[in-house]
């Protein structure tokens, strides 16, 4: 399911913001930008978002903004400083150079500076994965507004999908029953036709083969029961989106086999309508998880 989640938070010396982003995705998929000094913390972030989702693709950003205003992050290395003149002094001497050693010649070193020590920043790391956390909860809850939409427009479709059952077994007993009655017109013509004694026995097996044939209780029957089953699922937290995505799978199996057994042109055409109402279930469900 798609979403944004993001969370800040102010320290003593510096600003940390968390931003989330997922996209679908079967399996949960993890993606981590993190600075420097927290690049052995992926699996933690990875840990953390996994506890809370189950599916999707996820951008993980970390950024920090250091508070620099009333602080100078660079630091004198006294004794850099001292070595790189000694060395100087000594590059004039050999050389035969006149010229005074500056300040601006050492200041070419950097390394007489030296900067913010990381290990002072990887110590906020226990805040830090705080505003991982309300950054998750800040995505989880966007996820659980679009999943309302979703399961209204879903339900919605699985009650047209109930509805047109109905309607196909109504359309089945009346099928069965026109078939039957072509049937015994026709045999009984052939039989006026051919002047021949007619074996009732072998008409009534004939038309019990027939019924069972176009018979679709038992499918609707199953149809039913995984819609019921859907409903009840529809609203269940764990793995609800791979449950859902099997019972329309079974679903679609049952509706095949009414299409096959049905000979109605009336029939053909509400199937044809379930499985459209399925095909857009299952793009639904893809944001599911």
């Amino acid at each position: 399911m798609t979403g944004f989640g993001k969370a800040s938070k102010s320290m003593k010396k510096m600003k940390v913001s968390v931003e989330l982003r997922s996209i679908n995705s079967k399996y949960l998929e993890v993606n981590c930008r993190l600075p420097m000094v927290f690049s052995d913390k992926e699996s933690d972030v990875k840990e953390l978002i996994g506890q809370k989702i189950s599916r999707g693709k996820i951008s993980a950003m970390l950024s920090i903004e250091k508070n620099s205003a009333s602080e100078v992050t660079l630091q004198v290395k006294p004794e850099a400083v001292k070595e790189y003149h000694k060395l100087l002094t000594g590059i004039k001497k050999a050389t035969g150079i006149k010229e005074e050693i500056r300040l601006e010649h050492i200041l070419k070193f950097s390394e007489i500076f030296k900067g913010e020590n990381n290990d002072d920043i990887a110590e906020y790391w226990g805040d830090i994965k705080k505003v991982f956390t309300a950054a998750v909860s800040d995505l989880v809850e966007m996820k659980a507004k679009e999943g309302k939409v979703l399961e209204k427009d879903i339900l919605g479709r699985v009650s047209s999908i109930e509805k047109k059952l109905d309607t196909v077994v109504n359309l089945s007993e009346k099928n069965v029953g026109e078939t039957k009655k072509k049937m015994l017109d026709k045999v009984a013509k052939l039989i006026d036709e051919a002047n021949i004694q007619a074996d009732n026995n072998r008409l009534e097996y004939e038309l019990i083969m027939i019924s069972d044939r176009l018979d679709i209780t038992e499918e609707v029957t199953r149809a039913k029961s995984h819609i019921n089953y859907f409903k009840n699922n529809v609203k269940q937290k764990e793995l609800s989106g791979r449950r859902l995505n099997f019972l329309v799978q079974e679903l679609n199996r049952e509706i095949n086999t009414i299409a096959s057994k049905s000979n109605s042109s009336n029939i053909s055409q509400f199937v044809v309508e379930m499985k459209e109402e399925l095909e857009k279930i299952k793009e639904q469900l893809a944001n599911i998880e």
